[in-house]
């Protein structure tokens, strides 16, 4: 909504809000509804268990912008576009800048959670598909042995890099026994998005990539559209992003028959794949001096 709001009168698309639960039967009525009452565009569901259902449900005949991906490779209607803040292409990234630095073994270091296991899963995944080496994999827990016994998962054979996927809190836990040289990449999740220095400081030197809206208030297309009024969590400041750009998408997808889609959006640099899911480039960043920085920037 603060994307229509920005948009000229003549050119705004009307917009209607259908609430839904988290209930198969209620995401399909209401998408049903969507339909019979004119929509031309359709933008959610928003859980990966809803747009799975919408994916194979057979209603389909409009453009719909889902925010999230299906949990399987089912046929897929044609007019069904994927676009969303998936932990799994930012680890895919994440896989691509190390390699591309000249790095070609990897260790992982992976908190205990389902969306930690799904980012290391996924950056194991592509970075053996470059031709990259894994040499070592741990997992810890909140038991602060799991940290002290980090060392000796590294030892006798050290990597070229880290990829450690772990949120912000995780990370100032851990970071401080790693005790090592190695470079270490990271997700988005490593960044709180709060600009705590004496709290990040532990966070020093790790790369990760994250998107605009978090990492550069000057940017041109970040700089256009209002903040909320209160900065609750990152989780939800990336969500507001993705509003941002989903309805920016919406506009291109109605007005343009063109496959070349593209999109300098506050959520990355947007491009439309030819399996119609919408790929985001992050941003590469560091954290210096517990500032999340752009490489080649001075922290302030």
């Amino acid at each position: 909504m603060a994307a229509f709001a920005m948009q000229p009168n003549n050119h705004r698309l009307s917009v209607k809000i259908y609430a839904t639960d988290d209930q198969p039967s209620s995401i399909l009525d209401a998408y049903q509804l969507a339909i019979q009452e004119g929509s031309q565009i359709v933008i959610g569901p928003l859980t990966r268990n809803g747009v799975t259902n919408i994916a194979g449900s057979g209603l389909v005949n409009v453009p719909t912008l889902a925010l999230n991906i299906p949990e399987n490779d089912t046929a897929l209607p044609p007019n069904l576009y994927f676009f969303g803040l998936s932990v799994e292409g930012e680890a895919r990234q994440v896989a691509h800048i190390a390699f591309n630095q000249g790095k070609t073994t990897a260790g992982t270091i992976t908190a205990n959670n389902p969306l930690s296991k799904r980012s290391q899963q996924a950056f194991m995944e592509e970075w053996k598909r470059l031709g990259g080496k894994i040499l070592a994999q741990y997992t810890f827990t909140d038991d602060i042995n799991s940290f002290s016994m980090l060392k000796e998962a590294l030892s006798g054979n050290p990597p070229d890099m880290i990829f450690l996927a772990a949120d912000y809190r995780k990370a100032r836990l851990v970071r401080p026994y790693l005790g090592t040289p190695i470079p270490i990449f990271a997700t988005s999740q490593i960044n709180s998005g709060r600009n705590e220095p004496g709290r990040d400081i532990d966070l020093n030197d790790i790369q990760f990539v994250d998107m605009p809206w978090m990492l550069q208030p000057d940017h041109a297309a970040v700089m256009v559209y209002p903040r909320p009024d209160k900065f609750v969590s990152a989780d939800l400041e990336r969500l507001y992003a993705l509003g941002i750009d989903a309805y920016r998408l919406s506009e291109m997808l109605l007005s343009s028959q063109s496959r070349n889609l593209t999109l300098d959006g506050v959520t990355g640099q947007i491009t439309l794949s030819g399996e119609n899911q919408i790929l985001r480039e992050l941003t590469p960043a560091i954290f210096k001096q517990g500032i999340a920085t752009l490489p080649g920037a001075m922290a302030p």
